[in-house]
């Protein structure tokens, strides 16, 4: 399960905190971000991002826009069907997240997969929430890779004032990686659309004290390079090195984060580290008053306006 991230760098520090050595080089190299290829939908940052809002998405350059290297792009999160017509969020299909169990014989991601649109979500975190005590209630968590040094995955800054360079790469935090696969889509007046979907299997032993489903996560630079290497790599051969992880960390966070319209930079802190608390309970409050708050809100795309 995968309904809600956090994705509140700059497009620059995305760049950075995904930099790698190919094969051949003895240096870091960072993605580009490319901006361009997707109707002009912006990705803006947040702390609390839903399905149908755009976020960095890290793929091979030579399979997209024959670039050799790897770049970032923005996509819309929850797959478009190719055979949709209207607007790109009223298709009225689920399809943020991908069950691996069945990719290969699903009409809508068995294409993509076989044809190597495989890609991969970045972010710092994702949200999950675990029914508690009596009917109906449930906790919100911030999920996160481990940090070294103690560093604070909310903590903007950190991420921000991290060190880069080619001889060493990135010095920062640690950014949560995720599978999915991406598709392309036509709009009403012609235009190419990318979306993409998450994909999910049975949690771990670990995991599964807050959910039965997990994110695919690719915890390391080999499994990052074997993801988005679809010429060396088969369809079949990348999903078989999926695997539920246990190198996870998590946190309780404020209900804040139950509705997506609420972008305070509080949704993805510890609630013992909110410092306004009486502000944090009028948001919470209100938030309540609407009654899709524990659902994913169907927010309107930024675009931006074209040149």
């Amino acid at each position: 399960m995968c309904g809600r991230t956090a994705c509140n760098l700059k497009c620059e520090t995305y760049c950075k905190a995904t930099s790698y050595k190919d094969r051949k080089d003895t240096l870091y190299r960072q993605p580009e971000w490319h901006n361009e290829m997707n109707d002009n939908f912006e990705f803006k940052q947040s702390n609390n991002i839903a399905p149908t809002d755009v976020t960095p998405i890290l793929i091979s350059g030579e399979e997209f826009v024959g670039y050799p290297s790897r770049i970032l792009t923005p996509m819309v999160w929850g797959m478009i069907p190719p055979w949709h017509k209207g607007n790109f969020n009223n298709h009225g299909l689920s399809t943020n997240n991908c069950r691996i169990e069945n990719i290969t014989t699903s009409k809508l991601y068995s294409e993509p997969l076989t044809k190597g649109r495989r890609c991969i979500i970045v972010c710092e975190g994702f949200y999950e929430w675990k029914t508690t005590e009596g009917p109906g209630k449930k906790k919100p968590y911030f999920i996160y890779m481990p940090q070294k040094n103690g560093v604070s995955v909310y903590d903007t800054n950190a991420w921000e004032s991290a060190q880069w360079s080619e001889q060493y790469g990135w010095c920062g935090p640690s950014l949560l990686q995720l599978a999915g696969i991406y598709n392309k889509w036509k709009s009403s007046d012609g235009e190419d659309v990318y979306s993409y979907s998450v994909i999910t299997m049975e949690s771990s032993k670990t995991f599964s004290q807050l959910h039965h489903r997990i994110p695919a996560v690719l915890e390391n630079e080999q499994l990052i390079e074997d993801w988005l290497d679809t010429r060396r790599v088969s369809a079949n051969q990348a999903i078989s090195m999926l695997r539920p992880t246990d190198n996870l960390t998590w946190y309780e966070v404020s209900s804040i984060v139950n509705n997506s319209r609420n972008k305070s930079i509080d949704c993805n802190k510890p609630i013992s580290k909110i410092v306004n608390k009486s502000s944090t309970f009028m948001t919470s409050w209100l938030s309540g008053k609407n009654k899709n708050s524990d659902n994913n809100d169907e927010n309107q795309m930024r675009k931006k306006p074209k040149k």
